[in-house]
């Protein structure tokens, strides 16, 4: 029985999502009140501590896994996403920022998926 190795991609995959709920739902929690002992959960701090490791995690899984694969498709999801991370955080309106960090929240994720499918079809 093989043991089950460490995956990165697991990993950003659930940092990324993750990062997506949250930033779809804790503006509508604080809004309502309902989490109102949550508010330390919008520090921007925390929040560019989450996007600067998944950066990390995604340069540690989806750079190397590359040079295997060859499939360009997986770093322009994962740029993109970020990119579009960053371009919400240029903007100061509260509905563009969320859209924006919804949306790139979801394509590192998917960049994440998409890595891990083309390395199974290149160790098969």
């Amino acid at each position: 029985m093989q043991r089950p190795r460490f995956n990165l991609d697991i990993l950003g995959m659930i940092l990324s999502l993750a990062c997506a709920v949250h930033c779809a739902l804790l503006p509508l929690m604080l809004m309502f009140g309902a989490f109102t002992g949550l508010h330390f959960l919008a520090d921007p701090m925390i929040e560019h501590t989450v996007i600067f490791g998944s950066m990390f995690i995604a340069a540690g899984s989806l750079i190397p896994h590359y040079f295997h694969h060859k499939r360009k498709e997986v770093l322009i999801v994962a740029t993109t996403g970020f990119a579009l991370i960053f371009i919400g955080h240029l903007f100061g309106m509260a509905w563009l920022h969320s859209v924006l960090m919804v949306a790139g929240g979801m394509a590192i994720a998917i960049s994440h998926l998409l890595n891990l499918k083309y390395c199974r079809k290149v160790h098969s």
